[in-house]
């Protein structure tokens, strides 16, 4: 049986440094598009409202209420 001859892995230089380049240059693409369009930021969380907070429980029935009629409001 005779073996096959392996090909060789060597790549000539020209061919290297095409790819390098083509690396660079979308890399570089890359960026621009990063920076034209940043990504948008989580809108932040409710911290609450603390239990040291005076009339909080009129409070919370009071935020309650807006949600209920925007809810309302939207299904109408």
């Amino acid at each position: 049986m005779v073996k096959k001859k392996v090909k060789s892995k060597r790549q000539s230089l020209g061919l290297k440094y095409r790819i390098k380049k083509n690396i660079k240059e979308y890399k570089r693409k890359q960026n621009r598009l990063a920076k034209k369009n940043p990504p948008s930021n989580k809108s932040k969380k409710d911290p609450g409202i603390p239990n040291s907070w005076p009339f909080k429980e009129e409070l919370l029935n009071q935020i309650e209420q807006e949600r209920q009629f925007v809810c309302i409001l939207k299904k109408n």
